[in-house]
């Protein structure tokens, strides 16, 4: 791993893991269903540091996914693990601070998630007879294992050395080529026990969004979002920041379905409303997949 260090400096990467909700992720599929997925993302992250002093991290990663899809008690139901390969840039405005980079293998992540409501288990024919129009539900959690290396003494670090679980509901209702979506979720956050100035803790990030997409083709699909997060206070060494999140962000996505069960997918998000003292993220994803 290719790091640069900023001895005094005891900041850590703050966002969270390389997983995102997309519009339609909770879609229909057969249950002998295998799909990966490789998720090239770019994020940059803004955080207040000082008066007129901004920490900006510019974060690169390349996820491969693996998910196979099974029947649950006649519910269609996934198991998905997760590998990322994660660039970190970090500079500073206004600031003596020296830029730092760190790279490597990221922390593995492994995800669940199971139908609740009109999500049947259906094989390859049946799938193709089913009615998808109407109300919907399901239930998802993702569980971030900080198994990346972490270095407490520098200031970039491509993990945050804690574990990370985030549960999350969606509710669906579909009308042909329509389909609206509503999820709500929280980030809870273990603690990180070598930072460099003591224990970090952070307060559960909760977090609703909501989806819009539309289908002008049956190969491709449009959408929007809107996303609320609120929480997430830190504490550094028994202090507690005056941080809390309070932001909006808006987002959009385009997705083609290829041949031969590919599909490709473009996903974009930015902040509209941001709490004073809380970082501002953005970011943009491209997503190639393939089913089996």
């Amino acid at each position: 791993m290719n790091k640069k260090s900023v001895g005094a400096v005891g900041l850590v990467l703050m966002s969270l893991p390389t997983y995102a909700l997309d519009p339609r992720q909770f879609g229909m599929v057969a249950d002998d269903t295998s799909r990966t997925s490789l998720r090239i993302r770019q994020q940059q992250i803004e955080s207040p540091r000082g008066p007129q002093n901004f920490e900006i991290v510019d974060k690169q990663s390349v996820s491969l996914r693996q998910a196979q899809y099974f029947s649950l008690a006649g519910q269609l139901a996934y198991v998905a693990v997760q590998l990322p390969y994660v660039t970190v840039d970090q500079s500073f405005t206004n600031s003596r601070r020296p830029p730092a980079e760190a790279d490597g293998i990221g922390d593995v992540m492994l995800g669940f998630g199971v139908g609740v409501y009109r999500r049947p288990a259906l094989d390859r024919e049946a799938i193709k007879q089913y009615d998808r129009n109407g109300l919907s539900s399901a239930c998802g959690i993702q569980i971030n294992i900080p198994t990346a290396a972490y270095e407490k003494n520098q200031s970039a670090n491509i993990t945050a050395n804690r574990w990370m679980l985030l549960p999350e509901c969606q509710l669906a209702w579909t009308m042909n080529q329509w389909v609206f979506e509503g999820v709500a979720g929280l980030s809870w956050y273990g603690d990180n026990t070598e930072y460099k100035t003591g224990r970090f803790e952070q307060k559960n990030v909760y977090h609703f969004k909501t989806m819009a997409s539309f289908s002008p083709v049956p190969e491709m699909w449009l959408a929007a979002t809107l996303e609320y997060q609120t929480g997430g206070m830190v504490t550094r060494g028994g202090k507690t920041a005056n941080d809390q999140i309070n932001n909006w962000l808006a987002g959009g996505a385009i997705n083609f379905r290829l041949p031969r069960g590919n599909s490709v997918r473009l996903v974009g998000e930015w902040p509209v409303s941001t709490a004073q003292g809380s970082s501002k993220e953005r970011e943009i994803s491209l997503v190639l997949s393939h089913a089996w």
